[in-house]
């Protein structure tokens, strides 16, 4: 199941909002015209921050349904959530061309 693109910059992020490591990812997805956002673990927090989804207006964003769960977050009308997330991330990591970034 390809979202569309030959090559893609898939972001994973695990870190809640005020990691710098999020800051990071954050800046990488701003110079990226093909991210595509994969939020997992406490990365799922980022959902709740309206700042950090302002900055990414044209960013695909995927969200684990289990983290979402288990941490109470809502997924707003920015995230998908899939019932494959994990497969998704897999076909998106093996696809030729895409760049993977984790945080």
């Amino acid at each position: 199941m390809r979202l569309g693109m030959d090559r893609r910059d898939v972001f994973i992020l695990t870190k809640p909002p005020q990691s710098d490591r999020t800051k990071l990812c954050l800046g990488l997805m701003e110079r990226s015209e093909t991210a595509v956002l994969y939020l997992a673990g406490d990365g799922v927090y980022s959902l709740l921050d309206p700042a950090f989804l302002e900055t990414l207006p044209q960013v695909r964003i995927l969200a684990c349904r289990e983290d979402l769960e288990a941490r109470g977050v809502p997924p707003g009308a920015r995230a998908a959530v899939l019932e494959s997330f994990y497969e998704l991330l897999v076909e998106e990591i093996a696809s030729e061309g895409s760049r993977i970034y984790a945080f």
